[in-house]
């Protein structure tokens, strides 16, 4: 079998509309300047005591922007077609609603570890009372000294 063109070796054939983006290198520095600055203002953010909450959504934007950066500039989608950023921005969405619904029951979490203690030990028993740890003295010194069966030889 013949192919229709002799130079094609294989390489993936581009429409008449495909043009090839070339990203100029002030472009990089830059993206790579903003990135350095946003990693300086996530460790910053991460000595800063704001709360649970707040740190946990600094940390998140600051992160969701670091990687809107890195889609618009390394991926190209800021000069490609605007259904691949359409395509992004609806991931990113979609992922802040998996995670605000993960974090619903973080309030709760560790509420209810002051009762653990009255948990039975064997799961296999659950009606059983939960016991003493053992004393690390041995039950034969425990035991009285002439508590001895009447009989038995020591």
């Amino acid at each position: 079998m013949a192919h229709a063109d002799p130079h094609d070796h294989g390489h993936h054939s581009h429409g008449p509309d495909h043009v090839p983006h070339v990203t100029p290198l002030p472009i990089y520095l830059k993206t790579f300047a903003t990135l350095v600055v946003l990693t300086v203002i996530t460790v910053g953010a991460s000595y800063i005591n704001l709360g649970t909450s707040v740190n946990l959504a600094l940390a998140l934007i600051i992160a969701t922007t670091k990687a809107c950066v890195v889609a618009a500039f390394f991926m190209h989608l800021a000069s490609d077609h605007k259904f691949h950023t359409a395509v992004f921005a609806s991931s990113i969405v979609f992922l802040g609603i998996f995670v605000a619904f993960t974090m619903f029951d973080t309030s709760a979490r560790g509420q209810f570890d002051a009762q653990k203690k009255n948990r039975p030990a064997q799961m296999t028993d659950p009606f059983a009372k939960a016991t003493a740890a053992p004393s690390a003295a041995p039950a034969a010194a425990a035991a009285p000294a002439g508590a001895t069966k009447a009989g038995a030889k020591p």
